[in-house]
């Protein structure tokens, strides 16, 4: 069987013109997609399900923050799938600490993306990774944290450095356990305030409850990956939030989350989300009311 010819003709100024204003279309639609997820007028906080380890970012109207990134290169994966693929620039890191689990993954993102500014509490603690960390940052803006810092996101939203009060970086004690000096945030944006614990303990929640700052906080990113050395009671009390969130990875030989800590948080009637169930976790916020997107 002989197959048709094809047929060849010149399309004409209506057809090409009809074909442009749909490739156009086509076009727009493809980038306006990522775009009106990003300045959308809410805030987004993401608890990226990086393993055992800590990560969470920050998006409000294009602005980006970046807590921790985990122990690995994950990271990158889980920034793929909530950021822009054309978007390689971050407006600020938050190291918490030096420990890999937080500090890893960090690397890898200053590899890939255009980091405007970092913030750490600095310390000589003598580990690979942190030392590759401290040579990958050469180039980047640091400052180091110290309590009372603010961070405006424009539109009402701030971002509060609570601790440390009084940065140590050669404290003995410190470098022996950098959890002492961890750096812990506070998200306002209207009504709604987001805690995030990084790595912190009972030592660093009893010196919060001292201090002046308010910790009342309807949504908490629990410390430690819900240690039992973290979250105690009288903290859990003072932060009163509606929901928690565990970063965590799945059958950790650190026995993460402790039952003690999901004891405490149901006793409270506190819901919680943990990335090795619950994978990412999307919160969304618009000053008086919140969504989560699982």
């Amino acid at each position: 069987m002989m197959l048709p010819k094809p047929i060849n003709r010149k399309l004409s100024l209506s057809e090409w013109l009809v074909f442009l204003m749909i490739a156009f279309a086509a076009i727009l639609s493809f980038w306006a997609l990522p775009t009106i997820a990003v300045s959308d007028g809410l805030l987004h906080v993401y608890f990226l399900n990086v393993g055992q380890g800590d990560a969470e970012l920050i998006d409000f109207n294009g602005k980006q923050i970046l807590i921790d990134g985990g122990p690995d290169s994950k990271i990158l994966q889980e920034l793929g799938r909530v950021m822009p693929f054309y978007d390689h620039s971050i407006d600020l890191v938050v190291l918490t600490h030096p420990h890999a689990d937080h500090v890893t993954g960090l690397v890898e993102v200053l590899k890939r993306y255009e980091v405007e500014q970092i913030v750490e509490n600095y310390t000589p603690y003598n580990t690979a990774e942190y030392a590759e960390w401290n040579k990958a940052k050469s180039s980047v803006a640091t400052i180091q944290a110290q309590a009372g810092q603010t961070i405006d996101l424009g539109d009402g939203a701030a971002l509060t450095v609570l601790y440390p009060a009084d940065p140590k970086s050669d404290d003995e004690e410190f470098l022996k356990n950098p959890h002492d000096g961890m750096v812990v945030l506070r998200l306002d944006y209207g009504d709604d305030g987001v805690l995030f614990m990084g790595d912190a303990e009972a030592k660093t929640e009893y010196k919060l409850l001292d201090g002046s700052a308010s910790l009342s906080a309807q949504f908490l990113k629990i410390g430690h990956h819900g240690s039992k050395t973290s979250t105690m009671d009288n903290f859990l009390k003072a932060v009163n939030p509606v929901l928690a969130f565990i970063g965590v990875g799945a059958k950790n030989r650190y026995g993460h989350p402790h039952p003690t800590v999901l004891e405490r948080l149901e006793n409270y009637g506190i819901k919680y989300y943990r990335t090795d169930i619950d994978g990412a976790v999307e919160l969304i916020l618009d000053g008086q009311n919140y969504k989560i997107v699982n």
